[in-house]
């Protein structure tokens, strides 16, 4: 799958279901915009307990949300970061993160399909992607990304990002999410494949540890610490990663 199907994928999930794509719960509209926000004022707020340790960043200037959907996370980082910057592969995901949070100041929404991203290098203190890689289609563009993260942190910058390191055979064949795939293909709204066959459209994919590391070393980046933090019966083992540079 290219990263255009992928693409296409986060548009109908923008239109169909968003928060629920965001979070993996409430589906089919469940969510209010407050209870949803306060999930991303939990998450932020948990991550920095993690990353207290590390004493990193050094500055709190400008925090990159690699994945960031409709700005989930946005006013929990805004309370910490003086600039917040959003990016998302889909249109119909930023349209409704600008809409959202129109009163957010110093708050940018952006839209990429591209493994470049469109930022400066050594211009964020701290770059966040959280369950996003493993929607990513296939590990070259996976692994470009975690460079591109490496690229535009600053020195004694912090990233954290999540992968699925491997996934179970059996959960590989990810039928409702394929059905959608094939059925959205020969043009069946996606309105129809969501709410009436109960399919949805994400794919999930691994990323294994070692392809990482590697990565990450040849960008140059000093890993802190990778968790593992699936439970041992999970169908997929996930992974988080803490590095500077």
């Amino acid at each position: 799958m290219s990263l255009q199907a992928n693409k296409r994928q986060w548009e109908d999930l923008g239109q169909l279901d968003p928060f629920w794509g965001m979070t993996g719960t409430n589906r089919f509209g469940g969510w209010d915009v407050e209870a949803f926000l306060q999930t991303g004022h939990e998450q932020v707020a948990s991550l920095l307990q993690q990353i207290a340790p590390f004493k990193r960043p050094k500055q709190w200037s400008t925090v990159l949300d690699f994945g960031c959907g409709v700005g989930r996370l946005a006013p929990a980082f805004r309370a910490h970061f003086e600039h917040y910057v959003g990016i998302d592969i889909a249109e119909s995901l930023i349209v409704k993160a600008r809409h959202l949070h129109a009163n957010l100041n110093l708050t940018h929404f952006v839209v990429s399909a591209s493994t470049t991203l469109p930022i400066a290098s050594n211009s964020c203190d701290m770059v966040y992607a959280w369950g996003v890689l493993q929607h990513v289609p296939d590990q070259t563009s996976a692994l470009r990304y975690v460079a591109e993260f490496v690229r535009v942190m600053r020195p004694e910058g912090l990233l954290v990002f999540t992968t699925l390191d491997s996934i179970h055979p059996l959960y590989r064949l990810q039928p409702r999410r394929r059905a959608y795939g094939l059925l959205r293909t020969v043009g069946v709204p996606p309105a129809f494949l969501y709410r009436r066959l109960k399919l949805y459209p994400h794919e999930v994919h691994p990323l294994p540890g070692d392809r990482v590391t590697e990565q990450l070393e040849a960008a140059g980046a000093h890993i802190l610490r990778i968790c593992d933090e699936s439970p041992p019966n999970a169908p997929h083992r996930w992974r988080t990663y803490y590095v500077t540079k």
